[in-house]
C-alpha cells in the first residue's frame, strides 16, 4: 500500500514541477551551473534548458567565442550579472527573456539606475515588500516578491543615502558614491524576536529640510500583574455610542484606505518610525504629485491639490480642488471643495463644500456644506448644513446645523439645531431646536425645543417645549410645555398636564357639591401648582344637568400634622337639563378651598366652601342646587349672555400618593 502512495506522490509532484516552474518569472528561477571553458552561447542554452525558458537576442551582440567558467546555484538574473557584468540588459517577457545591448552611458548622465536584491543577512533568504526610497528627491520602490528591486535616482543630488525599511527588520541607510547605474544587494537586520514584553524600537529620523529635535527613547517596565480576578461590573458590553464611535472609525479608515494601491500600503507599513519634511506639496490627485508615492509619510508646510491630495500632515495651508487627505495632524486652515478627511488632530479651520471629518481631536472651526465628523474631543465650532457629530467631548463649544447635532460625550456651550440635539453625556449650556432636544445625563443650562425635550438624569436649568418635558430629577428651573413628566423635582412644572413620580403631589378624590351629585377628580403635579381634571354627574336626577367636565389648577399648604390646605381654579361645562349633549354655552367656573385631613397614610377627607360664577345663554336660568347662599342673581346681562354667582361648598374622599 504504502509504495503505491509514494509512487503516486512522485507521477504527481513530477506532473506538477513544471506548472510551478511557470508561475516563477524566467529571471527569478533558481539554476546550478558549473561551467568550465564552456562557449558562452551553450552557457546560455544550458542555463535556458534549466530554468525551462527561453532567451531572445541578437546574435550579434553575443561573442560565440568567449568561453565562461563558473559555478554557481543562483538566481538567472545574479547569474546573467556575473556573466555580462552591466554590459546587456535583460527583461522577461512571459516564458522568455529577452537579452538587448547596454546603450553607452552617458558623459553627463542625469540620472543612474541602482538594482539588486535585498537579503535576510541571518538566512541569505529573500526579503520582498520591503521600502527602498531617497529622502531629498522622494523617488522610492518596493522589492518585488524574489527581492529584487530597482530605482532610478538624480545625478543632481549632492549626497546619496538610500533608506532601507522593513517591518520586523533595522532599518539600513546606504549611502551611494557613484553616480552611476551599477547593481547593489542589500541585507537587512532582522529585529530579536519579540517576548512578552519588547519595548518599540524608536529611530531619529533626518529632517530633509529642517533639524529635528532627537525624541527619547522610550522605556520598557514590566508591571506585575494581578491574577485575582475583577469583580464582576455592572455595566457590561459596549454601549450604542461607542459601537457607533467604532463604526464610524473603520468607515474613515476604509475610506483612506481605498486610494492607496499596494505599494503604498507597504511604505505605510513600513515606514512607520520615518517622517519626512516638505515645505510645499503640488498634487494632481492622492499619490500623484511631488512626493509621489510616499505621501502618505510626508509632513507639508502647504499643500496644493489640483483635485484631491494625501499627506502625513499639514502645518500651515492645504487647499483643494475636491478633496484632502491627511494621515495625522492638520494645523491651520484646511480647505476642500468636498471634503477634508483627517487621520490625527485638527488645530485650526477645516472648510468643505460637503463633508469634515477627523478622526481624534480638533480645536478651531470645521464649516461644511452638508456634515462634519470627530471621533475625537472638540473645543470650538461645528456649523454644518445638515449634521455635525463629535463622538467625545466637547467643552466651550457651539454646534449649529440644518438638522441635527450629536455629541456622544460631555457638552458644554451651545446646540443649534433645525430637527434635533443629542448629548449622549451630560449637558451644560443651551439646546434649541426645531423638533426635540435629548440630553442622556445631566443637563445645567437651558432647553427650547418645538416639540419635546428630555434630560434622563438631573436636570438643573429650564425646560421649555410645544408638547413634552421629561426630566429624571429637576433640582432647579422648571418645566415649562403642555405635558411635563419627572420622576422627582425640588420646582414648579407649569403645563396642563404635569406628573412627578416620587415627590410629586397626586389626588384622587370623589366628591360631592351643590351642582353635581358626583365627581371624580385627579389632581397631579407639586404641592405648589397642579392639575385638576374632573367629571360629574347628577346620576340621572331629573331638572339638573346630567354630566359636567372640568379642568383648572390648584395650590396646597402643608399645616402639618395631616392637615392640608387647598386653593382650586377650575373651569366646568355643563349638560343641558336632562340631555347629555351641550350645547351653545353653559359653563361654571368654581373656586374652592379646602380642608385636607389625614385618616391614613393613603386617604383623607376633604371639606371646605367654593365660590361660583356660572355663565350661560339668556334662555338658561341657574342650576339647581341643593344649597346655596346666592350672591348675585341676574346682575349682569351682556350681550344675551345670563351670569349669576353664589357659595357653594365641597365634600370629599381623597386618595393620596
Amino acid at each position: 500500500m504504502y509504495p503505491i502512495r509514494i509512487l503516486f506522490f512522485l507521477v504527481f509532484w513530477w506532473l506538477i514541477q513544471p506548472a510551478l516552474a511557470q508561475s516563477t518569472p524566467p529571471l527569478e528561477r533558481v539554476v546550478s551551473v558549473d561551467f568550465t571553458n564552456e562557449r558562452l552561447d551553450n552557457a546560455l542554452k544550458i542555463i535556458s534548458t534549466k530554468g525551462q525558458f527561453s532567451f531572445a537576442y541578437n546574435a550579434t551582440i553575443i561573442n560565440s567565442n568567449n568561453t565562461l567558467t563558473l559555478r554557481a546555484t543562483n538566481s538567472v538574473r545574479a547569474l546573467l550579472n556575473q556573466i555580462f557584468r552591466g554590459t546587456l540588459t535583460y527583461k522577461s517577457r512571459g516564458n522568455h527573456i529577452i537579452l538587448q545591448k547596454a546603450e553607452a552611458p552617458s558623459e553627463t548622465p542625469k540620472s543612474f539606475i541602482l538594482d539588486g536584491y535585498i537579503t535576510d543577512r541571518q538566512t541569505g533568504e529573500k526579503i520582498s515588500q520591503v521600502s527602498i526610497y531617497e529622502k531629498t528627491t522622494l523617488a522610492s520602490t518596493v522589492s518585488n516578491p524574489y527581492g529584487y528591486y530597482r530605482i532610478k535616482l538624480s545625478t543632481d543630488i549632492p549626497t546619496v543615502r538610500l533608506e532601507v525599511r522593513r517591518k520586523y527588520y533595522f532599518g539600513e541607510t546606504v549611502s551611494i558614491n557613484a553616480r552611476q547605474t551599477h547593481k547593489l544587494d542589500i541585507g537587512l537586520t532582522p529585529l530579536p524576536t519579540q517576548t512578552t514584553l519588547q519595548p518599540m524600537i524608536g529611530r531619529t529620523s533626518i529632517d530633509t529640510t529642517r533639524p529635528t529635535p532627537i525624541i527619547a527613547q522610550p522605556v520598557a517596565v514590566a508591571i506585575p500583574v494581578d491574577s485575582t480576578p475583577a469583580p464582576r461590573s455592572a455595566n457590561q458590553g459596549p454601549t450604542i455610542w461607542d459601537r457607533s464611535k467604532s463604526v464610524v472609525e473603520e468607515t474613515t479608515n476604509d475610506f483612506a484606505d481605498w486610494f492607496k494601491s499596494t505599494r503604498q500600503s507597504i511604505h505605510d507599513a513600513n515606514l512607520a518610525g520615518d517622517t519626512i519634511y516638505r515645505d510645499i506639496q503640488f498634487s494632481l490627485f492622492p499619490f500623484v504629485g511631488t512626493n509621489h508615492t510616499l505621501s502618505g509619510r510626508v509632513i507639508n508646510q502647504y499643500s496644493l491639490n489640483l483635485v484631491g491630495g494625501y499627506s502625513l500632515g499639514v502645518r500651515s495651508l492645504e487647499v483643494g480642488g475636491f478633496l484632502n487627505m491627511v494621515r495625522g495632524d492638520v494645523s491651520g486652515v484646511q480647505v476642500a471643495g468636498f471634503a477634508n478627511v483627517v487621520g490625527e488632530n485638527v488645530d485650526g479651520i477645516q472648510v468643505a463644500g460637503f463633508f469634515n471629518g477627523a478622526r481624534r481631536d480638533v480645536m478651531g472651526v470645521q464649516a461644511a456644506g452638508f456634515g462634519n465628523t470627530v471621533i475625537g474631543n472638540v473645543r470650538g465650532i461645528q456649523a454644518a448644513g445638515f449634521y455635525n457629530m463629535t463622538m467625545g467631548k466637547m467643552p466651550e463649544s457651539i454646534q449649529a446645523a440644518g438638522f441635527g447635532n450629536i455629541v456622544a460625550e460631555e457638552m458644554a456651550g451651545f446646540q443649534l439645531a433645525g430637527f434635533t440635539n443629542i448629548a449622549a453625556r451630560s449637558m451644560t449650556g443651551f439646546q434649541l431646536s426645531g423638533y426635540a432636544n435629548v440630553t442622556a445625563g445631566n443637563m445645567a443650562g437651558f432647553q427650547l425645543a418645538g416639540f419635546t425635550n428630555f434630560a434622563l438624569k438631573e436636570l438643573a436649568g429650564w425646560q421649555l417645549s410645544g408638547f413634552l418635558n421629561y426630566a429624571k430629577n429637576v433640582t432647579s428651573g422648571h418645566q415649562i410645555s403642555i405635558v411635563n413628566i419627572a420622576i422627582s423635582s425640588e420646582t414648579t412644572p407649569f403645563g396642563l398636564f404635569s406628573y412627578v413620580h416620587r415627590n410629586g403631589y397626586r389626588r384622587l378624590e370623589i366628591s360631592s357639591d351643590e351642582v353635581m351629585t358626583a365627581n371624580l377628580t385627579f389632581k397631579t403635579g407639586v404641592r405648589r401648582f397642579y392639575n385638576i381634571f374632573s367629571g360629574g354627574s347628577n346620576l340621572g336626577m331629573a331638572g339638573k344637568p346630567l354630566w359636567s367636565l372640568g379642568y383648572g389648577f390648584g395650590t396646597a399648604v402643608d399645616l402639618k400634622r395631616g392637615w392640608m390646605l387647598n386653593f382650586d381654579a377650575t373651569g366646568h361645562v355643563l349638560s343641558g337639563e336632562d340631555r347629555y349633549v351641550w350645547e351653545d354655552w353653559n359653563s361654571l367656573i368654581r373656586l374652592n378651598m379646602g380642608i385636607e385631613k389625614k385618616l391614613g397614610r393613603h386617604l383623607a377627607l376633604a371639606v371646605g366652601p367654593s365660590l361660583n360664577w356660572y355663565l350661560t345663554d339668556y334662555t338658561r336660568s341657574k342650576p339647581a342646587t341643593r344649597f346655596d347662599v346666592p350672591l348675585f342673581n341676574n346682575a349682569k346681562t351682556t350681550a344675551s349672555n345670563l351670569s349669576t354667582g353664589w357659595l357653594g361648598f365641597q365634600v370629599a374622599l381623597r386618595f393620596c400618593n
